[in-house]
């Protein structure tokens, strides 16, 4: 129950104290060096390269609105845009981002252990949250910055490669997922079983997954 609360947490549009974008701005955040990432030929630190609107909630429950945000995956960053357009890294303490521009997707909500408290072995870094309820979905994402050099050349060339994890959150334990299988095995529940079996369990798919949790979450 208490699990459940805290996912609501997450996604709660009201009972927080909202304040406005300028007041995001905090003492110890820092400017991001301008051209960090200009040498990357492949691959992005970042969810999301272009700026989008998002609401932040902090630690304290407060619940900043139309933030222009980017989340770097890589170095487990929120980058927001200050008020004078200068891009920043926010040293406070967030639990989760909501972007505003697709409020009613559960998909727009990116969440990490400061938000799943009362959960065991929560790794590192920000989650997606794909589905939500009495069992949730998180997708995770394992980035690599790379440099390599071409034979007889010395510049090296520097890319960024993605690999996708996806991670079951149920009764308070956290469980990596492949397939349909692997939920149903964890789950333990007859009629999700069955559900699984009428699938072919073995087929791994994000969409799939995803029907699959809130086909149990309605069970």
């Amino acid at each position: 129950m208490l699990l459940a609360t805290t996912l609501l947490l997450v996604v709660a549009t009201v009972a927080q104290k909202r304040v406005g974008n300028p007041l995001f701005l905090h003492m110890h955040d820092k400017m991001v060096e301008t051209g960090k990432w200009e040498t990357v030929l492949e691959g992005s630190p970042f969810y999301n390269a272009e700026w989008r609107p998002a609401a932040i909630l902090l630690v304290n429950g407060t619940l900043v609105n139309n933030v222009p945000v980017r989340v770097n995956l890589l170095e487990n960053e929120i980058h927001y845009l200050d008020t004078a357009g200068r891009e920043m890294v926010t040293t406070q303490p967030v639990k989760s981002v909501i972007f505003s521009d697709e409020a009613n997707d559960t998909t727009a909500v990116f969440i990490n252990k400061l938000a799943l408290e009362n959960a065991d072995a929560v790794p590192d870094g920000w989650m997606q949250l794909l589905a939500k309820g009495k069992a949730s979905l998180l997708k995770r994402f394992l980035k690599q910055d790379i440099e390599t050099k071409a034979y007889s050349s010395a510049t090296p060339e520097r890319r960024i490669n993605t690999s996708i994890q996806y991670l079951l959150l149920y009764r308070g334990h956290i469980e990596k997922v492949q397939n349909l299988s692997d939920l149903a095995n964890l789950l333990q529940n007859a009629a999700f079983s069955s559900w699984v079996a009428r699938q072919n369990g073995h087929k791994k798919s994000e969409q799939l997954l995803k029907t699959a949790i809130n086909y149990f979450n309605n069970l």
